[in-house]
């Protein structure tokens, strides 16, 4: 049972794309409880009833707006969506709770002016919030993470099925000019010796285009530059100052950093359009994409050859899922 916990937790949690929605939504709740239940002694007062009420509000979004942009700005690493999990976001919703609690003293203190910045004033706040919170801040975890656990693997299952009815195709072209070279009475042997030369001929188109690549330059404005073409190139990741370039070189995978920030790399790679923004910090080769899996925060990219996955975060899934049904043929 433990164990279970512990693995829902730590499972990977959407991060927010549009961050005033955990300011705004939870705020009018917040409005809409106090005004409908009148705690603090609300339920005495006269006509500004609802605009201590509403004061309610103010101050709640001000203390999530703390928790969803200050805080993220201060520890963007902690905040990354790469390690964000569930248990990080249930620990932000409750510190978000904590400020809220805090926020609602201070205000109650000013308003009615009877337990002035005291204990008991404070433990009466954090009581409500500990009274009305937890149902709706575990419904709306849950909740949210299913909704875009579902619907990304679903989209993930729509472009794996694209990637294999393109090999298949490429397959049952095959099989096809096999059976007619057949059908013409060639003999076998004849069919296999033309099928490995029609490889080998492949494979020599192959080597041609690699001898005139498509050269990609790193260089962040420094004397250190790399040269990458672009067919082995897999992903390209921002690290602080830096960009993590990986690469396939003598048929294995190499990676080195490059000072240089991503708008460099963009400007880079814009030459070829089958290496395009998948994330925030992720530039891809959609060529090399060989499997996609789905979960709650969008994708992750399988490329062939590299060990390592690529995630696609919502803002670029809908262009990326399009890119690779495409093939990006030609």
């Amino acid at each position: 049972m433990i164990n279970k916990l512990l693995t829902l937790l730590r499972s990977p949690y959407p991060s927010l794309v549009k961050r005033w929605k955990s300011v705004i939504i939870p705020s009018l709740i917040v409005f809409l409880i106090l005004f409908v239940l009148q705690p603090f002694g609300i339920s005495m007062m006269g006509g500004y009833k609802f605009w201590v009420v509403l004061g309610y509000g103010v101050v709640s979004s001000l203390a999530l707006s703390i928790s969803t942009y200050l805080f993220p700005a201060l520890f963007p690493r902690y905040h990354s969506e790469k390690n964000w999990t569930l248990g990080r976001e249930l620990l932000g919703t409750l510190v978000a709770c904590l400020l809220i609690a805090i926020g609602n003293c201070f205000y109650t203190a000013w308003v009615f002016g009877s337990f002035i910045l005291s204990w008991k004033g404070f433990l009466i706040s954090l009581a409500w919030v500990a009274v009305l919170a937890p149902f709706p801040i575990i419904f709306f975890l849950m909740w949210n993470r299913n909704l875009q656990l579902v619907r990304n693997l679903k989209e993930a299952t729509e472009i794996n099925y694209a990637l294999a009815k393109r090999e298949n195709t490429q397959k049952e072209k095959i099989r096809t000019r096999n059976e007619e070279q057949l059908g013409e009475g060639r003999a076998a042997e004849e069919v296999a010796a033309a099928a490995e030369e029609e490889e080998e001929e492949e494979e020599a188109a192959e080597e041609e285009e690699e001898e005139t690549p498509m050269q990609l330059f790193f260089s962040g404005g420094t004397k250190e530059m790399l040269e990458v073409d672009a067919h082995t190139l897999f992903y390209v990741e921002a690290e602080g100052n830096y960009i993590r370039v990986a690469y396939s070189s003598a048929y294995k995978m190499q990676q080195k950093l490059v000072r240089a920030t991503m708008k460099q790399a963009e400007e880079a790679v814009a030459s070829c359009p089958f290496i395009v923004r998948c994330h925030r910090a992720f530039l891809v080769n959609i060529r090399t994409v060989v499997k996609v899996d789905g979960n709650s925060q969008g994708y992750r990219l399988r490329l062939e050859g590299c060990t390592e996955e690529v995630p696609v975060s919502r803002g670029y899934a809908k262009e990326v899922k399009m890119l690779i049904e495409r093939g990006m043929e030609g």
